[in-house]
């Protein structure tokens, strides 16, 4: 009897704490994938299923053609989600196909494959999914299956090809320290987000140059005067396109730029 009064006191004391455990896990969960929960009907699909379905799945990159350039999924189709059209998918593949459709842009904080996903089920696509965890993850696993700057990668090329976190973080402002650096006249300020971006989210700065990715990267190609060759303040949407971005700037040795860490969702997100 007192041997079963003990096991009920014990499985009392762990079924609390078993509790926490898995709504905690449920939390981390969410904070991993912060859009999921905006997107309730697009449905993810994560590295391993699309590793396994390559081949065989037809993948759009739903970001813009630069960033395309820098670095994709081979075999990808460049759509942006922007200009995407019904007919764009119908020329993949028909509606009723049951070959997987898969989306991707930059990652978890990244919209535009969520979107892209969306916009292709309420055409009525079927088997369509979303490849959230963004091309620099895929990267880092099939090396083999990307692209970079036109060439097919290898594992040495992740680490001597790629702009390290520590490269990239260096250059990224806190939104305080961004928006007071704009009031300095000392640096030009380029908006590099989609009109479909600024159009959901208003933010203005006197003076602030508006060019989207595709613009910029032509003119710095083109060493063109309308992107000064140092003190460069840049702001995405989600601090996101900035990363593909620095390729370019470094390539055309481009001096004292900065991002907007988080894009102007951070920005917002700080009720700046």
């Amino acid at each position: 009897m007192r041997k079963t009064m003990e096991l009920k006191r014990k499985s009392s004391l762990i079924l609390p704490v078993f509790l926490v455990v898995f709504l905690l896990s449920g939390v981390a969960g969410a904070v991993e994938y912060p859009l999921r929960a905006k997107f309730p009907t697009v449905k993810p699909i994560d590295t391993q299923e699309l590793t396994a379905a390559y081949g065989k799945a037809i993948i759009v990159d739903a970001r813009n053609e630069g960033e395309f350039e820098v670095i994709h999924v081979e075999g990808a189709t460049n759509i942006l989600v922007g200009k995407m059209t019904e007919q764009d998918l119908l020329k993949l593949r028909p509606k009723s196909d049951s070959r997987l459709l898969v989306f991707y842009c930059n990652g978890i904080d990244c919209p535009k494959s969520y979107n892209a996903a969306k916009r292709a089920e309420e055409w009525g696509f079927k088997s369509v999914k979303c490849y959230d965890a963004g091309i620099f993850e895929w990267a880092k696993t099939n090396p083999g299956k990307t692209r970079f700057f036109g060439k097919i990668m290898s594992a040495a090329d992740l680490k001597s090809s790629l702009i390290s976190d520590r490269q990239f973080k260096a250059v990224l402002l806190p939104p305080k320290e961004f928006l007071s650096r704009s009031k300095s006249g000392k640096y030009t300020v380029i908006d590099i987000r989609d009109p479909d971006e600024r159009s959901q989210t208003h933010f203005s700065l006197p003076k602030m140059k508006i060019m989207s990715f595709d613009t910029i990267v032509k003119l710095i190609k083109a060493k063109s005067k309308a992107v000064p060759s140092s003190n460069l303040l840049i702001l995405d949407n989600v601090g996101k396109q900035v990363q593909w971005l620095q390729y370019y700037l470094i390539k055309a040795g481009i001096k004292h730029y900065y991002f907007l860490e988080g894009g102007v969702r951070e920005l917002k997100k700080e009720g700046l």
